[in-house]
């Protein structure tokens, strides 16, 4: 599948119109103004490259960025291993090689599209992490505006090759516990397959309330299931299986956060490692 023909510089202005005024600057929130190839934060001056048309607001690091001591491992190293510039195409033939993966990504898919009926239809739906567009597909069909984002550079620019002509879509690179987008931003985010590659119960809250910060209705979230089957044969053999939460850990953060988990079901039977929860607002 071939991408979009690269734009002109002047052509990437008219790209950005639909996001602009949603974006905010990932370090102080200040909001971000257009200056030739680039973005500007109005309130801290800090600069933002945009490459290839993708603005690039990402920032790599874990705790320091809001102040909480973390005495164990951060998710640092896995978000410098997104860094390569192949990264995108990999891991979607990763998905796309084995029978079985193909099978699980139709999965997710039905699963995703399947709390995303339970809502209304939305304004504004943040993607993140897109992976390359992966799942991506009955996201764009539940949205007048779908935003893209990912850590890498390399699964944005995957996402907008695989999704291109699967609706309105705008993409940026963004670290999932500094969300570059104001307060309320969009109506609901999708956030697949990342909690279990956060090592830390601090790392997991600082997820669950950047997605909360920038919604204003609903976020459905994937994690592995402490007490599934899987998790604990990982376990009896010595085998870590992943960052997991029970249930009622997902509860607890979700009320912490001013949201309350309406619906939460496993990927294939009751089981099941991978859950997906949908954590509602109050009143939406």
């Amino acid at each position: 599948m071939t991408g979009p023909i690269e734009k002109s510089s002047s052509e990437h202005d008219a790209t950005l119109d639909p996001i602009l005024a949603l974006l905010a600057c990932p370090g102080c929130r200040g909001d971000l103004a257009l200056q030739g190839a680039r973005l500007r934060c109005q309130k801290c001056s800090h600069e933002y490259e945009i490459q290839k048309g993708i603005p690039l607001l990402a920032r790599l690091g874990s705790n320091e960025q809001w102040n909480v001591a973390i005495d164990a491992l951060t998710s640092v190293d896995y978000q410098e291993e997104f860094q390569r510039p192949n990264i995108g195409q990999r891991y979607r033939q990763r998905y796309e090689k084995r029978w079985w993966k193909r099978r699980t990504t139709q999965r997710e898919i039905q699963r995703i599209g399947q709390l995303l009926s339970s809502q209304s239809r939305c304004s504004r739906l943040l993607d993140i992490p897109c992976g390359g567009g992966r799942v991506s597909v009955p996201l764009a069909a539940a949205t007048d505006l779908l935003l893209q984002a990912d850590i890498s550079l390399g699964q944005v620019l995957m996402a907008r090759q695989v999704m291109a002509l699967e609706g309105k879509i705008a993409w940026f690179t963004a670290s999932a516990f500094t969300i570059p987008l104001k307060d309320g931003a969009v109506d609901g985010a999708v956030c697949n397959r990342l909690t279990h590659h956060l090592p830390c119960e601090a790392e997991v809250e600082r997820l669950i309330q950047e997605l909360v910060r920038v919604s204003t209705k609903f976020i459905i979230l994937s994690y592995y299931d402490h007490n599934s089957i899987k998790s604990l044969s990982r376990r009896l053999r010595g085998k870590y299986p992943g960052h997991t939460l029970r249930r009622k850990d997902v509860q607890t953060l979700a009320e912490r956060h001013g949201t309350r988990v309406q619906i939460d079901v496993p990927l294939w039977y009751r089981g099941s490692r991978l859950r997906y929860a949908l954590l509602q607002k109050p009143g939406s």
